[in-house]
C-alpha cells in the first residue's frame, strides 16, 4: 500500500480530478485513518467553482472536511490510548497550537485551519489526523451519518447551544432549512425550544422542517 486515490483540486487552475498519490505517513501525535465515508459540503463545491479560495495559499489540496473512518496506523508520540481499528469521526479543522489564544487555552484559535481547505482532507482512501481532532464513534452509528457530524451538525449545535444558549420553552427562529438549518431545528427541539419557527422560501425545505 504505497499509493491511494484522492480527489485533488489544483487551486490556480480550478482543475479537479481523482489522482493516484502517495499514502501519507502519520507524524508525531498523528494517526492514519482509512476513510469509510466523506461528505460533500457546499464549500467543497465553491472551492471547485473558484468562488472560495483556501485561506492559506496552496497549489493543490485534497478536498473533504466531513470525514469518518477507522484508525489504520499510529504515528509516534501519541498521548491518547488509540488503537488500530477504532471507529472515528474527524474534526473539520484544527487549532494552530501557537497563537495567543492557543497558548492561553482560550477559544477560538486565531489561526485555525480547515481540513480539505488549508490542508489535505478526506476525499481520499486515507487521511492524516492529529489525535486531538479525533472523536470515537459508536459501532451502531453508520459512517455516512458520522461523517457529517463535524460540520453539518456541530455548526448549528454551536449556534443553538453555544452562541444562542437556548433554554427550554424559549422561542427560536431558524432562517433556512437546508443542511445546517435542518439539523439546527432538531437541535433546538432537543434543547427544549418552543415554539420553533423555521423560515425558508422553498416548499421542500419547509416540508423538511415540519418533518
Amino acid at each position: 500500500m504505497n499509493t491511494m486515490l484522492a480527489g485533488r483540486l489544483h487551486v490556480p487552475s480550478g482543475r479537479f480530478r481523482v489522482e493516484e498519490v502517495p499514502v501519507p505517513v502519520p507524524g508525531p501525535g498523528e494517526v492514519l485513518v482509512e476513510v469509510k465515508a466523506a461528505g460533500v459540503c457546499l464549500s467543497d463545491v465553491h472551492l471547485i467553482d473558484g468562488s472560495l479560495k483556501p485561506f492559506v495559499p496552496v497549489e493543490e489540496i485534497t478536498l473533504g472536511h466531513e470525514v469518518a473512518g477507522v484508525i489504520h496506523s499510529l504515528g509516534p508520540d501519541l498521548r491518547g490510548d488509540w488503537t488500530t481499528g477504532t471507529r472515528v469521526a474527524l474534526q473539520a479543522g484544527q487549532s494552530c497550537g501557537e497563537c495567543a489564544n492557543c497558548r492561553r487555552r482560550r477559544a477560538p484559535c486565531l489561526l485555525a485551519r480547515t481540513r480539505g481547505v488549508d490542508y489535505d482532507g478526506g476525499w481520499a482512501q486515507y487521511a492524516i489526523a492529529r489525535e486531538d481532532t479525533l472523536a470515537p464513534i459508536p459501532d451502531n452509528l453508520p459512517f455516512d451519518q458520522a461523517a457529517i457530524i463535524p460540520d453539518a451538525v456541530s455548526t448549528p449545535y454551536a449556534a443553538v447551544v453555544g452562541t444562542g444558549d437556548v433554554r427550554p420553552a424559549q422561542a427560536v427562529g431558524i432562517w433556512g432549512a437546508g443542511g445546517l438549518g435542518a439539523h439546527g431545528i432538531q437541535l433546538a427541539r432537543v434543547a427544549g425550544a418552543a415554539p420553533i419557527l423555521a423560515v425558508d422560501p422553498l416548499p421542500g425545505a419547509r416540508d423538511r422542517a415540519l418533518a
